[in-house]
């Protein structure tokens, strides 16, 4: 089986037009009509707390059909929705009854969630005062995320500094990406409502893929707060093997004003026994592609690899120590080898691009109290405790990062890996 090479690049190299040459692109949230932002007065004129906690109930749902019939969907709104076709998407504008309309972006190619945040991040911070910004939610939406960011912003005005709040979503869906703004104090919760309601409408009358065999979602969290995801697929490939494919985000804050996102998108190719055949990455970090490496076994533990590392182009071959290991493989050993007690160790060797693009990285599972499926991982100096089920996946993983401790946990899984 061939595995597939294309990655998502499309919009891990660019994932909108640029600013300054197409009327479809994501706008900033600083280009709110004047009712969007809310003067800040001296005390007492006006109530930004209870602006800030405005919410709308529930709307009438409106359809929503692309002229070329390339999807349909319905969408929570106060008057009728327009669409109005782009370069490669659809924009559409959905009245609320409130000072501004949702603004949404339905794309024909892939988005990446990082990367969509980013830009719009920093488009705001172009024309506004940006005081804070974050993401505020992480949920599952049919086969795919949504990743909520919220941007507060002051904005300089006749009568002072304004006040004002761009909500946005990123839905990177296979084959339907959706991206929405909303630029007004409040209404976080129906905004999070109506473009949930909005995602999971969305229909195409193109084929569909069979299910694949195993499906997971994870959540990432930082003291509670979610800062990024990871989903997986797998699905069976010839002769036994397995096809996995990841995709990751993460939305680090730099700071109260700034995110610092990475992107990254794997495919991953194993034989019957769970032996790595080739692997596809691609990184980019910022909206920009650093890395992006491919792997392919020529025979035994013989492979090569080619492609870019932080700007350097790499090209040769290396012969692994072991058998490299892969997601599906793993699972097997550990399941049958180290949570039975066979083994109280496994020492397993993978091709990780963003550690070493030329060589395998070690990497040691232990198991940890007996009868439990807690086990510590260790990759040079990193550690970390996870827990896994009992086909052998991972369930949760808690690694330290300076005082605190990212957790990343499941939060759906469907089939058998």
């Amino acid at each position: 089986m061939r595995l597939r090479t294309t990655l998502l690049l499309g919009l891990l190299t660019g994932c909108a037009t640029p600013a300054s040459s197409s009327k479809t692109d994501a706008p900033a949230p600083a280009e709110a009509a004047p009712s969007s932002s809310e003067p800040v007065p001296a005390a007492g004129k006006i109530d930004l707390k209870a602006l800030s906690a405005r919410e709308l109930a529930p709307l009438p749902k409106q359809k929503v059909s692309a002229p070329d019939g390339s999807f349909t969907g319905e969408v929570e709104a106060a008057g009728a929705p327009t669409l109005q076709p782009g370069e490669a998407l659809f924009v559409l504008s959905v009245p609320l009854g409130t000072g501004s309309p949702l603004t949404c972006f339905v794309y024909s190619g892939p988005v990446d969630a990082g990367g969509s945040i980013y830009r719009l991040v920093e488009m705001a911070g172009q024309r506004t005062e940006l005081t804070r910004v974050r993401t505020t939610d992480i949920r599952l939406i049919g086969e795919s995320p949504a990743v909520y960011a919220e941007a507060e912003y002051l904005v300089n005005v006749p009568r002072g500094k304004a006040a004002g709040l761009a909500k946005m979503m990123v839905y990177p869906h296979d084959r339907l990406p959706l991206v929405c703004t909303h630029d007004e104090l409040g209404y976080s919760e129906s905004f999070k409502r109506v473009t949930s309601g909005l995602a999971a409408s969305l229909q195409s009358p193109g084929e569909t893929l069979p299910a694949p065999r195993y499906f997971e979602l994870n959540v990432i969290r930082v003291q509670g707060h979610p800062v990024g995801f990871e989903k997986r697929v797998m699905r069976d490939a010839a002769g036994g093997g397995r096809l996995t494919e990841v995709e990751s985000s993460l939305f680090f804050p730099r700071s109260l004003k700034e995110l610092s996102v990475q992107d990254t998108v794997s495919s991953e190719l194993s034989d019957k026994d769970g032996r790595l055949v080739a692997r596809d990455y691609a990184r980019a970090s910022n909206g920009a592609l650093d890395i992006q490496m491919a792997l392919k076994q020529v025979q035994g533990r013989e492979y090569h690899y080619e492609g870019t590392h932080l700007g350097k182009a790499l090209n040769g071959d290396f012969t692994a120590p072991a058998d490299l290991a892969t997601e599906p493989g793993t699972a097997r050993l550990v399941r049958e080898r180290l949570l039975p007690g066979k083994d109280p160790e496994l020492t397993l060797h993978y091709y990780m691009p963003s550690a070493n693009p030329v060589a395998p990285t070690q990497q040691v599972l232990r198991k940890g109290t007996a009868g439990s499926r807690e086990l510590t991982v260790e990759m040079g100096p990193l550690k970390a405790t996870l827990t896994v089920d009992a086909q052998g996946m991972t369930e949760k993983l808690m690694t330290p990062m300076g005082g605190t401790e990212l957790v990343q946990e499941r939060v759906q899984a469907r089939g058998m890996p």
